[in-house]
């Protein structure tokens, strides 16, 4: 259903369906002022770019390309790469809300460091708080043995047994074991699945263990470390295009390097699919005005 008012000359009910264009998008003739042209509700509708150009800077974005390198490379200057980077972050931002992890579950949970002044926490003398402190950020991961994962930040400091409950049970589906490395507030909400529970770090059969979900987070911490310098009100954006980009790759057999690059594509098209269905308009305003996970770093 579209508003009957022709967006070239404000005539009421002058609009008609005339055809569609070579991308398939429907086209509207006003009869009042004879023209034609495509309704345009996606973010990108006052955008210069071209579609192959947002395919581009998606492509950087899945090999990890700096934004220095994109900008150079696409001849644009930072703060469009930035915005365009930001669209598709916004496109991802309910992704990780409708996945489900079945079968046999890995959960465990890993800490970034606070380091931007205004947000961290130090005592009265002005030195910092040692060990674990609320001068981390938790994040907890979910993967199953096909690789298919969520991982979200829940607090700062240790993970809470409520946080696991609220954030992660729409997650789980059919669970016949759950391994976890022994963290006892992850029980309450284990306990909440009719599965087998199995602390990894204390099996001697040698069966099971945590060493899948390590090395999901050393991979995660790799690919932070490439894009070093990022906000930390943004780290929830930059988690989820990193699950988005995991998942798509586990989902696929990979067997061979034409194959990864085969998939790679066909995931750059996914996002961009996405991308262009978004029906909100997001301005230079609003991305300026995200506030992120700041809820959370200004927990005091």
């Amino acid at each position: 259903m579209i508003d009957n008012t022709c967006n070239l000359c404000g005539s009421i009910h002058t609009l008609v369906k005339n055809g569609k264009d070579q991308n398939k998008n429907q086209r509207y003739k006003c009869k009042a002022f004879l023209k034609t042209y495509i309704i345009n509700n996606t973010p990108t509708k006052h955008l210069k770019l071209s579609d192959y150009q947002i395919k581009k800077i998606i492509a950087f974005m899945i090999d990890d390309v700096t934004l220095e390198v994109i900008a150079r490379n696409l001849n644009l200057n930072m703060r469009t790469v930035l915005y365009y980077r930001y669209i598709v972050f916004r496109s991802l931002e309910k992704y990780q809300d409708n996945i489900k992890l079945d079968g046999v579950i890995l959960i465990d949970e890993t800490f970034i460091s606070i380091r931007e002044k205004q947000y961290m926490h130090t005592r009265p003398d002005g030195k910092g708080i040692r060990g674990l402190s609320f001068n981390q950020l938790c994040i907890v991961t979910m993967v199953n043995i096909y690789g298919v994962s969520v991982a979200k930040i829940t607090s700062r400091a240790m993970a809470l047994p409520n946080h696991y409950i609220e954030m992660f049970t729409h997650n789980i589906y059919d669970v016949k074991k759950i391994i976890h490395d022994g963290n006892t507030k992850t029980y309450q909400f284990m306990n909440q699945f009719s599965a087998e529970i199995i602390n990894g770090r204390k099996d001697e059969s040698g069966d099971y263990s945590t060493l899948m979900v390590d090395n999901y987070h050393s991979i995660f911490k790799r690919f932070l470390y490439k894009h070093s310098g990022y906000k930390l009100k943004n780290l929830q954006h930059y988690i989820n295009f990193f699950v988005y980009r995991q998942n798509y790759m586990a989902y696929h057999n990979i067997k061979n390097m034409a194959t990864k690059i085969a998939v790679k594509n066909k995931m750059i098209n996914s996002i961009f699919k996405r991308v262009k269905k978004s029906e909100k308009t997001i301005t230079i305003q609003s991305f300026m005005n995200d506030r992120g996970i700041k809820d959370i770093l200004e927990n005091r």
